[in-house]
């Protein structure tokens, strides 16, 4: 009696490209099938091709003439042994139909691991089937693409910073103009600028419809103040609109004015050394009168913790 997976191994088998004599030999042999229960499995796999598939192998082959048996055919041991002459016509047959097959295999098997009856996982024979198109661009939902343009920080780069009294330390810096041009269009941007004593890290912040300027030491600052606090990570930050230029051709007390936009360069040295000196001179180191005015950040108590040590007692 044939079993499922006699005929599931003879279709494994099949689709190797091994040929219907290797597989008898094997199931014989190894598997110690009888004749009767093999041709059953084999006429059980060869016909469920389609019915025009194996009319026309079949009218190719040297065996037209010979009728084929239905597929419900089934000897039974005494039938054979009774009427030789009808198993040999099967074997025949059979062997035939099995020769027919195995030249024209390529393409049965084509057509056989394409019914869904023998098995095969209709989805994974889709996806082999369906080609994916490269290089598919990222559609972008216009919220998305402006919360990333927001989140984005502008880079101007390194320098050095500037001295005002020296017109060569700030004219024609690409690092300067960019920071100028950033402040009047107040959009968030970062550079440094390099120096022995004063913050380094130049930032333009806006915040809701406020701009403002930070000024802040890098985390790895060696610096102390003179009260023995560290510097590293301290900042100040300030609406850029209370900046004003030093006056700096007169020798006496400085005077504060409006700063000059017509220079970017120019511009960015005004907000930068107003945030570190002109702030505090022109307030009088007060610190409620400094964070009054809209500023913030632990610089102002360095700043002035520092001025009142340096102060006589009284």
């Amino acid at each position: 009696m044939i079993t499922p997976e006699l005929v599931g191994y003879i279709r494994g088998e099949f689709a190797k490209g091994k040929t219907r004599e290797e597989i008898h030999k094997v199931l014989v042999s190894d598997g110690g099938w009888s004749e009767i229960d093999l041709n059953e499995a084999f006429r059980t796999v060869i016909p469920m091709q389609p019915q025009g598939f194996t009319q026309s192998l079949v009218q190719n082959s040297l065996i037209t003439k010979i009728k084929s048996p239905s597929p419900s055919f089934s000897p039974s041991p005494s039938s054979s042994k009774k009427n030789p002459l009808i198993f040999i016509i099967i074997l025949i047959i059979i062997g035939g139909l099995g020769a027919v097959l195995w030249f024209y295999r390529v393409p049965v098997m084509s057509l056989w691991n394409s019914l869904p009856y023998f098995g095969t996982n209709e989805t994974s024979n889709i996806e082999e089937n369906v080609t994916i198109p490269q290089n598919i661009p990222v559609v972008e939902s216009t919220e998305i693409a402006e919360e990333k343009t927001e989140n984005v920080i502008k880079d101007c780069g390194v320098s050095v910073a500037p001295d005002l009294k020296n017109p060569s330390t700030y004219e024609k810096d690409a690092v300067l103009t960019c920071l100028g041009n950033s402040a009047l269009r107040c959009e968030d941007v970062t550079a440094v600028l390099t120096d022995a004593l004063f913050p380094t890290i130049f930032q333009i912040i806006k915040n809701q419809d406020t701009c403002n300027f930070k000024l802040s030491y890098a985390e790895d600052s060696t610096l102390i103040d003179i009260t023995g606090k560290k510097l590293a990570g301290q900042y100040i930050l300030c609406p850029i609109s209370l900046v004003s230029i030093t006056n700096e051709s007169t020798t006496k007390s400085p005077i504060f004015q409006a700063f000059n936009e017509n220079s970017l360069s120019k511009y960015a040295s005004q907000i930068y050394l107003y945030g570190t000196l002109g702030l505090f001179t022109e307030n009088n180191v007060d610190q409620n009168k400094i964070q009054a005015l809209g500023c913030s950040g632990p610089y102002i108590d360095s700043v002035v913790a520092s001025y009142r040590k340096t102060q006589p007692k009284r």
